[in-house]
């Protein structure tokens, strides 16, 4: 058969080009010198760089993709789910950027002008029900669509562009042309509107419109770092949709969640009807095989008790503790004014896959994370504590007592956790720990847990300055995991001589970098932005 024109014409380019002479592998090392806008003007010279380079170029940008809530953003969404590049796109962002009402653009005229008319469309989207429907339609035509991601923040690893390059959401640039506005995604919104609801709207509209499009992703993650968790009413599955919803979470895998499940002020117990949606949400996550929940990172330094400590409770329940709980929830009325289902609300749950826990950014007592952790340690390989506060339940101590002592909460817990003969860890790590005491007279006392050098180093040492602490994270993966905990953990463990008896609130704000539990841009290398629009 003879060749066809298009095909000679490609011969022709190849042999013609020297640079499509060489090995695919250095192109791809070549190419990687080049900005994004120098790349995008070489795959256009013609189709046979184009062909050449589009396994990396599709690796690279379209294999994971950020968007936000505007008209341009997602109809792009939905253009790239029919086009050849939907089968590689698996994991899709979702950034909360949004033009701010209060914002003006600092031109006027004609930016000014496309200022208004993006707000307006921006708004518009959520009253006619537009987001649902561009979501849906994207989503129908997803067929490796993998990881379902909602974010506040955006990745500074985009390295191909320089060391500060952020990715950023779809659209921004474009939009920043247009009006000579950034859009934002925290401090957008008066305190009490949409600031606390916009993710909750966002996340709700996400889940219902995975289970119109019948999608399958295997996780689904919220990130935050500027002060965006979700409340229980995200979790709120509309009863027209539950039925399509349900089997989008028993085939979840993996779910990461920022919680604020009581959305009364910080520091007050919650009940279990505040968390009512939440419960029923996660009763039908039944396949999950890893978990990690973080509490709201800019709660309070000295907050004990936050809102989560009645779902920890639920988590923890057995049938045993059950009818206690049912006890407690009689005592507490339904958001209805009628009696809630409280067998349903407060039975407990059961997570049979679960293999790795992650917890970051909240508080408990000794007992409470002991008996959290054992819940689930039949199944359970991979443990993380991240940004966890211990909180002392030993209210008749003094306060010399606890400077003098220098009692590790955190040691108590190790030593709990290698009693627990069935659980078997494969991974355990801890990082930037705090515990906290209330002595009988006296302030209440924030103490630092970092690690020693060595398990042999003394703290006098490390007082007096002759060694140093290598910081404030420990991590082993292996097969024997209680030996490390015991010989290597449990005598690291140190915490300094001074002692932090009334921090500011703003202390509590460092270290942006390192939360979500050290590792939630692990996999941002591979992601995107709107570089070709």
């Amino acid at each position: 058969m003879s060749q066809q024109p298009a095909d000679m014409a490609t011969s022709q380019n190849v042999q013609s080009c020297r640079l499509l002479q060489i090995p695919a592998e250095i192109l791809d090392r070549i190419t990687w010198h080049l900005t994004t806008p120098e790349l995008c003007n070489l795959r256009i010279t013609c189709k046979s760089v184009e062909e050449a380079l589009y396994y990396s170029f599709t690796t690279e940008f379209f294999t994971r993709k950020q968007f936000m809530i505007s008209e341009f953003s997602l109809r792009a969404l939905v253009d790239i789910s029919k086009s050849r590049l939907a089968g590689h796109l698996r994991h899709v962002h979702f950034g909360l950027d949004q033009l701010g009402i209060h914002t003006t653009p600092s031109m006027g005229g004609e930016k000014a002008r496309m200022f208004a008319q993006r707000l307006v469309e921006q708004e518009t989207l959520w009253s006619l029900g537009l987001v649902p429907k561009y979501l849906t339609e994207a989503f129908s035509n997803l067929p490796n669509l993998e990881t379902v991601v909602v974010r506040d923040f955006n990745s500074n690893r985009r390295s191909r562009d320089g060391p500060h390059a952020h990715w950023l959401s779809y659209g921004t640039q474009t939009l920043l042309k247009e009006t000579s506005v950034r859009p934002t995604n925290h401090g957008i919104f008066g305190r009490g509107s949409m600031e606390y609801g916009f993710v909750d709207q966002m996340f709700k509209g996400i889940i219902h419109a995975l289970g119109t499009a019948n999608a399958r992703p295997k996780a689904i993650e919220v990130m935050e770092r500027q002060g965006h968790p979700l409340f229980d009413s995200a979790f709120h599955m509309h009863p027209d949709f539950e039925a399509s919803i349900i089997p989008v979470l028993r085939g979840l895998k993996r779910l990461h969640l920022t919680l604020e499940a009581n959305s009364s002020a910080i520091g007050d117990d919650d009940l279990p009807y505040q968390r009512h949606s939440l419960t029923k949400f996660l009763r039908h996550c039944d396949g999950l095989e890893e978990l990690r929940i973080n509490g709201r990172h800019s709660a309070s330094l000295y907050d004990t008790r936050n809102s989560l400590r009645n779902l920890y409770d639920w988590l923890t329940a057995t049938d045993s503790t059950s009818e206690t709980e049912t006890q407690k929830e009689a005592k507490s009325p339904s958001p209805n004014g009628q009696t809630s289902d409280i067998s349903l609300l407060n039975a407990p749950i059961k997570f049979p896959r679960l293999q790795n826990i992650s917890l970051g950014m909240t508080s408990f007592t000794v007992d409470e994370l002991v008996r959290l952790i054992a819940r689930f340690a039949d199944t359970v390989q991979n443990l993380e504590l991240w940004r966890i506060k211990l909180v002392s339940d030993d209210r008749t101590l003094d306060q010399s007592q606890v400077l003098e002592d220098r009692q590790i909460l955190f040691a108590q817990v190790l030593k709990k956790l290698l009693n627990i003969p069935n659980l078997n860890l494969r991974h355990i790590k801890l990082g930037n720990m705090q515990q906290i005491w209330y002595p009988v007279n006296g302030h209440h006392i924030l103490e630092e847990i970092n690690f020693k050098p060595t398990a042999k180093t003394k703290d006098e040492d490390v007082d007096a300055g002759v060694e140093r602490v290598t910081g404030g994270t420990l991590q082993y993966t292996g097969t024997d995991w209680r030996h490390f905990v015991a010989y290597e953990m449990i005598p690291r463990l140190y915490t300094p001589r001074v002692k932090y008896e009334e921090a500011s609130q703003d202390e509590d704000n460092e270290d942006e970098e390192d939360e979500d539990n050290d590792d939630d841009d692990d996999n941002d290398d591979d992601e995107n932005m709107d570089q070709d629009e």
